[in-house]
């Protein structure tokens, strides 16, 4: 079976003959009598799981959280068992209902990497959270971040973007990933440039930025495929490295990189992780449940078609796969974060 990936990471590649050989041993996928719901591996669910969203309906964390969730209940649960999707932005509130939750195995979530080892270090009072003790039960996508501008911008490459005075920049809130990585975009070209947040999700942003609220803004390289291909925005700027670069979107093919217009430490610097977790202290048994469902969703060809039908790259991941880049990112932003707000 096909399933459609984004390119690997350089240092995931070696990650592809777990996954294929997992694959192998996954079959279909597809629930059957004998293995639906976890046979076998010591609990079960016997009602409804919480999933919480740290934000408002129609993002990527939202769009790839109910794929899952319509795909796990469909192939991984016992019948009647459902996976409903709690929105609770802001993303201080949600990610602190995640963590918080009742470690049952009935709540579980999708966890912004970055923004929540970068919200803990900005602002550890607000932080109700510590993001290493999070349960961590796989991840579904990798997703770098782009410098768009309005298709009627008169800025046509990012050097035009570089010496002008008082840009302007919008995003959601303060401390999201996108957020951090607009703020390293800002500080990485020395641009003369003012952010403002406070932008309910990415279609907010998008609509602000074509009205003439930002001369640009910096959003994911999966988020906003439909504005590009309408032409509504353009693409200046891909700040991943070429080995983040989606093939699907043939839309960023020629959009040059960070790192070949010479701002080696933009590329890669911020990238989006979507994490899926359970509160800390979550019993083995439960979560070896859900690490085999929510892992064995994301590899199912039902979970693909989805995907391809969504026009969303994927990049699953097990659990530990996942927390081996959880570690890289909360390294890397402790190192990135204080720099931002000097």
């Amino acid at each position: 079976m096909n399933i459609w990936f984004s390119p690997r990471p350089r240092w995931y590649r070696g990650l592809v003959s777990v996954l294929v050989a997992a694959l192998a041993l996954a079959g279909c996928g597809s629930k059957t009598e004998s293995d639906a719901g976890g046979q076998g591996r010591g609990w079960n669910p016997t009602k409804d799981i919480d999933w919480i969203v740290p934000y408002s309906p129609g993002g990527g964390f939202d769009i790839y959280s109910r794929g899952i969730a319509e795909v796990m209940q469909r192939t991984q649960l016992p019948k009647g068992v459902n996976v409903v999707i709690r929105n609770m932005p802001p993303l201080p509130q949600g990610i602190t209902q995640e963590y918080t939750a009742k470690p049952d195995g009935y709540t579980v979530g999708i966890l912004p990497m970055p923004a929540a080892i970068a919200q803990e270090i900005q602002d550890p009072d607000l932080a109700k959270w510590d993001t290493e003790k999070f349960t961590v039960l796989g991840s579904v996508d990798e997703n770098a971040y782009v410098v768009y501008v309005a298709s009627d911008s008169p800025y046509r490459s990012i050097d035009d973007l570089i010496g002008k005075k008082g840009l302007r920049s919008l995003t959601v809130e303060e401390g999201s990933s996108s957020a951090l990585a607009g703020l390293a975009t800002i500080k990485s070209l020395g641009l003369d440039a003012k952010m403002t947040y406070g932008a309910e999700g990415s279609a907010d942003v998008v609509t602000g930025l074509i009205r003439g609220d930002a001369d640009f803004i910096v959003y994911g390289s999966t988020d906003l495929t439909g504005f590009v291909e309408s032409g509504d925005i353009r693409p200046l700027l891909f700040l991943g490295t070429d080995d983040q670069r989606p093939q699907s979107l043939t839309w960023l093919t020629d959009v040059p990189t960070a790192e070949s217009k010479g701002f080696n430490d933009l590329g890669g610097a911020v990238t989006e992780l979507r994490l899926i977790v359970a509160p800390p202290k979550l019993p083995d048994d439960i979560a070896t449940y859900l690490r085999d469902a929510v892992y064995g969703t994301m590899t199912s060809p039902e979970f693909a078609d989805w995907a391809k039908t969504a026009k969303r790259p994927i990049i699953p991941r097990d659990w530990k796969a996942a927390t081996e880049v959880m570690n890289k990112q909360i390294e890397q932003m402790k190192e990135l974060v204080p720099t931002l707000s000097s």
